[in-house]
C-alpha cells in the first residue's frame, strides 16, 4: 500500500510538472525568436517537455561556447589538462569580460567561458585529433575548417563559423556523455561534469550547464557581420534519483539592432544572456 501511494504521488507530481510548461508559456517567453527547448529524462529515457516550432530543434547553428564541453572532454582525455592545470594569461585585457584577465584553471575556463583558454588548448590537440573526436562524438557536421579561405579552424571553427550542430544533436551528445558512451575516459567525463556545475534550481535540484553566444549564419570576423544573435544554454539536472538533460537555443527573428553604429562586438545583450534566464524560468516552473 505504501509503495502504491508513493507511485501515485510521484505520477501526480510528474503530471503537474508537465502541465506547467504549456504551449502558451513557451510562446510567451520565446515569441520573438526562432527557438527550441527540450527537456529529456535520462533516467526514464524520454522527452518530458519540448518546444519545437518550425522544427527548429533540427536546425544546425554554430555551437559557439557550448563547444567547450566537447573540448574539455578531449583535453582531459588526452592529458593535455588536469584539474590543477594553470593557463597563463598573456596580459591582454578584455574590457567586457574582466574575469578573463588573469591566470585560469579548467573550472574557471568553463565557468567564465574564456575564449583564450580554448585557443590555447586547440593547438595542443591539433586539427586531426579534434576531427577524430568530433567523429567519435557524432558532433554536428564535424566541420572544423573555420572561415572559408582563412585557415583559422583551430581558433574559430566553433565561433559562428564552419562547425554546426542542432539542438537534437546536442541532446544526443549529452546523453552519450552522461551515459559514458563517448570515446573518452570516465575521468574526463567526471572532471568536465564537475566544472559545469552552476548551482541549484529554486526547489533545490542541482543543475549543470554551458552557455554559448554568436551571430547567426555569418561569422563574427566579417566586416558587416549578421545582426541576428544565436544563443545556447545546454546542460543537465540531478533531481533526487532522476537525471534530466536540457537543451535550449534561440535565434533572433529580426535584427537585434538597426543601429549601424553597432560595433563588431555589439548585439548586447548576447544571445545566451537573453536565453539563460528564459531557460531557468522554464526549468523552475517544471520542477516547482
Amino acid at each position: 500500500m505504501k509503495k502504491l501511494l508513493t507511485l501515485i504521488l510521484t505520477m501526480t507530481s510528474l503530471s503537474a510538472a508537465a502541465q506547467g510548461l504549456t504551449t502558451e508559456k513557451y510562446s510567451q517567453l520565446l515569441k520573438n525568436y526562432n527557438s527550441c527547448f527540450i527537456l529529456y529524462n535520462l533516467t526514464q529515457h524520454k522527452i518530458v517537455s519540448e518546444y519545437n516550432p518550425g522544427n527548429y530543434c533540427n536546425q544546425r547553428i554554430a555551437p559557439d561556447s557550448t563547444f567547450k564541453i566537447a573540448l574539455s572532454l578531449m583535453a582531459f582525455n588526452q592529458g593535455v589538462i588536469n584539474q590543477q592545470t594553470v593557463f597563463k594569461w598573456n596580459g591582454k585585457k578584455e574590457e567586457d569580460f574582466p574575469e578573463w584577465n588573469q591566470d585560469q584553471t579548467p573550472a574557471r575556463w568553463l565557468k567564465y567561458s574564456i575564449l583564450w583558454v580554448s585557443q590555447q588548448i586547440t593547438p595542443q590537440l591539433g586539427s586531426a585529433r579534434i576531427k577524430n573526436y568530433l567523429a567519435g562524438f557524432k558532433y554536428g557536421n564535424q566541420d572544423f575548417s573555420g572561415d572559408p579561405g582563412q585557415h583559422n579552424g583551430l581558433t574559430d571553427a566553433w565561433l559562428s563559423s564552419s562547425l554546426k550542430i542542432s539542438a537534437v544533436e546536442q541532446l544526443h551528445f549529452l546523453k552519450a556523455m552522461l551515459s559514458n558512451e563517448l570515446p573518452v575516459t570516465s575521468e574526463a567525463v567526471a572532471h568536465t561534469k564537475e566544472n559545469l556545475y552552476q548551482g541549484k534550481l529554486d526547489h533545490g535540484a542541482d543543475y549543470y550547464g554551458k552557455t554559448g553566444s554568436g551571430r547567426h549564419g555569418r561569422n563574427e570576423r566579417e566586416t558587416n557581420p549578421s545582426k541576428l544573435r544565436d544563443g545556447w544554454f545546454v546542460g543537465f539536472i540531478e533531481n533526487g534519483t532522476q537525471q534530466y538533460i536540457f537543451v535550449s537555443n534561440l535565434t533572433d527573428k529580426v535584427p537585434a539592432s538597426t543601429d549601424e553604429s553597432y560595433g563588431r562586438d555589439g548585439l548586447k545583450p548576447y544571445g545566451s544572456a537573453v536565453l539563460k534566464p528564459i531557460t531557468l524560468t522554464l526549468l523552475n516552473d517544471y520542477f516547482s
